[in-house]
């Protein structure tokens, strides 16, 4: 039976028609410049907030805490890069947009709270 599919060709149309529908769009060079400028900003943000402040600097004995308003700084341009993204992507109506979407409010969200906890460690409640 199956022989028989792929001697008739339907399997083939059948396979080349999903190949084709699941092809990704491409960005264009502008939206593609702002999510990996997003991205880098985002993995500088982390492996400095996450790894060599609290870890790495007091190790070799630079640093023994993080200034709050270093994180606090840093959040706010990693906030500001994902929205100028989310707003690229919807201007350009890229087909992906609302999968970022959903994944930029969550990133959102964790960043507004990590922005809040330096906050007020700053202002000292």
């Amino acid at each position: 039976m199956i022989t028989e599919k792929i001697k008739s060709g339907a399997a083939v149309r059948d396979v080349t028609a999903g190949a084709l529908r699941a092809a990704p769009i491409p960005l264009p060079p502008p939206a593609q410049r702002a999510l990996t400028l997003g991205l880098l900003l985002s993995a500088l943000r982390c492996t400095l907030q996450y790894v060599l402040l609290p870890f790495v600097l007091p190790w070799i004995g630079i640093a023994a805490s993080i200034p709050p308003w270093v994180t606090l700084v840093l959040g706010g341009l990693a906030l500001a890069s994902l929205s100028r993204n989310v707003r690229y992507l919807w201007r350009i109506r890229h087909a992906r947009r609302w999968s970022y979407l959903g994944i930029a409010v969550i990133v959102a969200m964790a960043l507004v709270l990590f922005m809040a906890m330096d906050l007020s460690k700053l202002v000292g409640f």
